[in-house]
């Protein structure tokens, strides 16, 4: 079993969301929005609250993820559950009354809601209620426009059939609650994608360019604004997809090979490909594979040209110095040799037997 820490750089994988792997493992989760209450002050067993939903847009961040997680709560009753639309009489006097100017909006009355302690990113308390009004995508009730949805444009290849998809991010966006309105994919060829190559400083592709209104996204865009470029109309990856294509000299980069070095005598050792998976995990994308062992005459040579103490292991071809972001990590666990190749060498980080070769 491989051990998961490996490259667990909670920052790194923030951004090498599923592209690095498929550029978004997003480790980063929604402000609890499932479980609103820290704590509850136990002077009483039940504690009985009103819940009024103010709803905004078909499109709207949903509230329903966040009453169901107080519904779920023991020590809450839920006497009375309302929904009210935000330009209806009743539903313009709880925002003026409370000071809201986007909706959807929730609001928890209780007469002892400060015995319950609830999750500051998420309320505000007011007199005897606590209010939600930090949707996104949300109304805003001084222009009546919908903010926070978020558009997202590929620029891809369709010469490189080796490019990395980037699809799956839009995926990942959305299990982090993030709206996206439009997915549009677009020719690197095509007058449009030169236009926003040119622009957006592209130098690699596929490229992915997101919509600015991704800065609405207050539980996630602190931590991703530091692996985006900012243009004039949109936000870039800094780090590529890999494979990618160069674009000056269109050549593809980060398709790596490896060699296994094995012993075909040792029934006890684990299964080579392990190491694949190991480096595809850190979103290394292996191109091919090439099983050598000890004993033949290519093995001998390459235990001895790169002084191998111990299978199985594997030899990454050159390509993996394309990987200039996981370098310090893939230092930790083998050595990059002279010729550009890198040896994995702390065979002890997979859970499982190995051989030391005698010398």
């Amino acid at each position: 079993m491989i051990k998961k820490d490996l490259f667990n750089n909670e920052k790194t994988l923030i951004i090498i969301i599923a592209v690095l792997v498929g550029l978004f493992a997003i480790l980063l989760l929604f402000p609890n929005i499932t479980n609103p209450i820290k704590n509850i002050i136990n002077e009483e067993k039940i504690y009985s609250v009103e819940i009024i939903k103010i709803n905004g847009c078909d499109d709207c961040f949903n509230l329903e993820s966040l009453s169901s997680g107080l519904s779920k709560i023991n020590n809450i009753k839920i006497k009375n559950e309302e929904e009210i639309e935000y330009n209806s009489q009743e539903g313009k006097k709880l925002l003026d009354k409370y000071d809201i100017q986007t909706v959807p909006a929730l609001i928890i009355l209780s007469n002892k809601i400060n015995k319950i302690v609830l999750n500051d990113a998420l309320f505000r308390k007011v007199d005897n209620a606590a209010i939600f009004d930090k949707s996104v995508p949300y109304v805003d009730l001084d222009s009546n426009d919908i903010v926070g949805m978020v558009s997202l444009a590929e620029i891809y290849d369709s010469g490189c059939n080796e490019c990395a998809a980037l699809g799956d991010i839009k995926k990942q966006f959305e299990s982090m609650g993030v709206k996206v309105k439009n997915y549009d994919m677009i020719s690197s060829t095509s007058e449009k994608g030169k236009e926003l190559i040119s622009k957006n400083g592209m130098s690699y592709i596929p490229s992915l360019l997101i919509s600015k209104d991704i800065e609405k996204y207050w539980w996630i865009f602190d931590s991703l604004k530091g692996y985006l470029t900012e243009y004039d109309n949109w936000y870039r990856f800094s780090q590529p997809a890999f494979p990618y294509k160069e674009i000056s000299s269109g050549k593809i980069k980060g398709k790596v090979e490896i060699t296994y070095i094995i012993n075909k005598s040792c029934e006890d050792c684990f299964n080579a490909t392990q190491v694949k998976d190991l480096f595809e995990s850190a979103g290394i994308y292996i191109a091919k594979e090439k099983y050598i062992n000890i004993s033949s005459g290519e093995g001998k040579n390459l235990v001895a040209q790169y002084n191998i103490t111990a299978v199985p292991t594997g030899i990454l071809s050159k390509e993996i110095t394309d990987y200039t972001h996981l370098k310090d990590n893939l230092e930790k666990i083998g050595t990059f040799e002279k010729d550009g190749s890198f040896v994995f060498r702390k065979l002890d980080i997979i859970s499982t037997k190995y051989q030391e070769i005698k010398k």
